[in-house]
């Protein structure tokens, strides 16, 4: 197998990806090199990279981006990407963006084996959506924080936010991941309350949205709603690529408390 087998079978699958325009692309090393083995992660920092090819995995896959703009006006900003390039480089490791392809992946994907984890019944989500509904019963929004609370520490997330009266009852919840948790559009399916995450909200203009029209609002880290998805993809691989080794490697996300 080449790393560049991955993405064009991606290619043949994903018709939601706009495939002119996409982040799905190889981020550094060799898209023509021969897999040894796969690692799997959200976000691929040196340590992650350091890991992978200490394992002999040589293809890594990241749902996040490794060479962000914000910061390359500043020295530190270019310092990071010139080393981080000297590091995939001196490791002789391939690694490659799955953003848009994983990001609405049927039941292996981010959204769906985010609601999964969850463990509620849900209502079948149409290709294009980012989003789950999840019925949960009855519970008041303290109860279900509780309940998200207890799910999400299995994935190392030690607080679950919470904003809205505790004691408004619940059916109906809108599930998000990512950064891609549109208030609005999410309670436009029908729900009591959302689920987003921190990169997926403003804590002014979303709080504001949430108090003021009295939809209670539960956030995450942004990595908390994407692991599952990651650690999913794992299995998917190994079904697609069988005889390739493939494990998933944990970054430090999300963020432990002080």
């Amino acid at each position: 197998m080449h790393a560049s087998q991955f993405r064009q079978h991606c290619q043949a699958v994903a018709h939601w990806v706009d495939w002119a325009k996409t982040c799905d692309q190889f981020m550094a090393g060799d898209p023509s090199a021969t897999v040894e083995g796969i690692a799997v992660t959200w976000l691929a920092t040196n340590a992650v990279l350091q890991e992978a090819a200490s394992r002999g995995l040589n293809f890594v896959i990241a749902h996040e981006g490794a060479f962000y703009p914000q910061y390359e006006q500043s020295p530190s900003g270019r310092r990071h990407h010139e080393e981080k390039r000297a590091l995939v480089e001196g490791l002789g490791v391939t690694l490659m963006r799955c953003h848009d392809t994983w990001d609405r992946m049927p039941d292996v994907g981010i959204p769906d084996a985010w609601a999964a984890f969850l463990g509620f019944p849900c209502d079948v989500r149409p290709v294009e959506s980012f989003y789950r509904v999840c019925r949960v019963g009855e519970m008041t929004v303290g109860e279900l924080g509780k309940v998200l609370l207890e799910r999400v520490r299995e994935l190392g997330e030690e607080a679950v936010r919470v904003v809205g009266d505790p004691g408004a009852v619940v059916t109906r919840l809108a599930v998000g991941t990512g950064a891609i948790t549109r208030l609005g559009e999410m309670y436009e399916l029908g729900v009591d309350a959302v689920l987003a995450t921190d990169d997926g909200i403003s804590t002014t203009a979303s709080g504001l949205w949430s108090l003021d029209l009295g939809v209670p609002m539960f956030v995450v880290n942004h990595a908390t709603g994407e692991l599952p998805g990651m650690m999913a993809m794992v299995g998917y691989i190994k079904k697609h690529f069988p005889g390739v080794p493939v494990e998933y490697l944990p970054c430090e996300f999300p963020p432990r408390l002080a």
